[in-house]
């Protein structure tokens, strides 16, 4: 179920620390189960839901060990020599459908986690998890009976809620491919073509931090790895309802790409800092204080939204038409109450007392987060 991965078989009392720890529980085919790089009660399960939680585990201690990784909660699927990436939106269907495509001959790099390393030459390369795909069970009963029969017949542990595909010849873990699209999948109920339709950059960078991205990682160096990622890849929607439509659909819009394939390495110059979370949260300012941008903030502009991180690399903010404007306006020491009073002679529908009302909570809401400061 695991392909590539290196390992060690050490003596008990070795000083090396473990991620997981996973131990015979008292009751017959159950497991107990300790996660070490995250804070998570030790659990107990049976030896499918034991494997989910270790391979949950490894995808954590990976980045852990090499700076130059963030990990996408994506599927990625080889198509024509570069990786397809599907962003994880939830019940679409990303991990069917990647398994789908995999039983069609195309190397399946991840189902669920992928890697990623950032090349000093601006290309980004997803690493393979060298892990089976794993099903939800039951299988819906709409779904394509001859992807039903494969599943059996291809078997892999399972139990009531899991199924792992025993699958042959695919990328163990080390291997890696460039990425060429983000899809994002809309799955519908019924008889639905299978339509892939382009789509803004944003939406690629919307469902990723709806799904958030490695907590640990600066968001800063993950917002600027991102934004220099999107604007050179064409992200689709893949609008379907037959997973035999969605699959042939896709074989025909990734049967090839323009341009050169890029050159097989990596360079290892693109790091990722860690987060600090232990920095002081900034409180509230002050009616009649200037205000201004941070100057340790990120700032990047993905299709036609802006995207905020701060300096301490907590988090990435989405910022609205008018957040966006507002900001813009804060790159110079402002008072935000001659901002409201601009927008009340603007806008001399809505009162003015709302206009003030509503800028001081977004005032309020950049400062909290560590986007803007007083001016002094």
């Amino acid at each position: 179920m695991i392909s590539g991965w290196p390992f060690d078989a050490r003596a008990p009392g070795d000083s090396a620390a473990p991620f997981f720890s996973i131990r015979a529980a008292e009751a017959e085919g159950q497991y107990s189960c300790e996660c070490h790089v995250e804070a998570r009660p030790v659990r107990r399960f049976d030896g499918v839901n034991a494997l989910c939680d270790a391979i949950s585990a490894l995808a954590i201690a990976l980045p852990a060990e090499d700076d130059r990784l963030i990990c996408l909660h994506a599927a990625a699927v080889g198509m024509a020599g570069r990786l397809v990436v599907f962003p994880n939106v939830r019940r679409a269907g990303k991990s069917t459908l990647a398994a789908a495509l995999a039983g069609r001959g195309h190397p399946l790099f991840s189902d669920d986690v992928l890697p990623l390393l950032f090349a000093g030459d601006g290309t980004a390369w997803g690493l393979a998890m060298g892990i089976a795909p794993r099903l939800r069970l039951p299988l819906p009963e709409t779904l394509d009976p001859a992807f039903r029969d494969w599943a059996a017949a291809v078997g892999g542990p399972r139990n009531r809620q899991y199924q792992y595909l025993r699958l042959k010849d695919q990328p163990p873990h080390g291997e890696i491919g460039p990425v060429g699209a983000f899809v994002i999948l809309d799955r519908r109920d019924g008889r639905v073509p299978a339509v892939l339709t382009p789509v803004a950059p944003e939406a690629a960078m919307d469902a990723l931090l709806h799904q958030n991205f490695p907590r640990d990682r600066h968001s800063g160096d993950v917002l600027q790895a991102m934004a220099g990622l999107l604007a050179g890849r064409s992200v689709f929607r893949l609008t379907y309802g037959d997973l035999r439509g969605a699959v042939a659909c896709l074989e025909r819009a990734f049967a090839g790409w323009p341009g050169e394939r890029p050159a097989r390495r990596v360079l290892p110059d693109r790091h990722f800092r860690l987060a600090d979370f232990g920095a002081a949260t900034p409180g509230r300012i002050g009616r009649g204080v200037p205000v201004r941008q941070r100057d340790d903030t990120t700032e990047a502009e993905i299709g036609g939204t802006l995207y905020l991180a701060d300096g301490a690399g907590r988090a990435i903010h989405r910022m609205d038409g008018l957040a966006a404007l507002i900001w813009g306006l804060l790159a110079e020491p402002t008072i935000p109450e001659a901002i409201a009073a601009d927008l009340a002679e603007a806008f001399p529908d809505m009162s003015a007392a709302r206009i003030e009302a509503d800028l001081r909570r977004l005032v309020d809401g950049l400062a909290e987060k560590g986007l803007v400061e007083a001016a002094d």
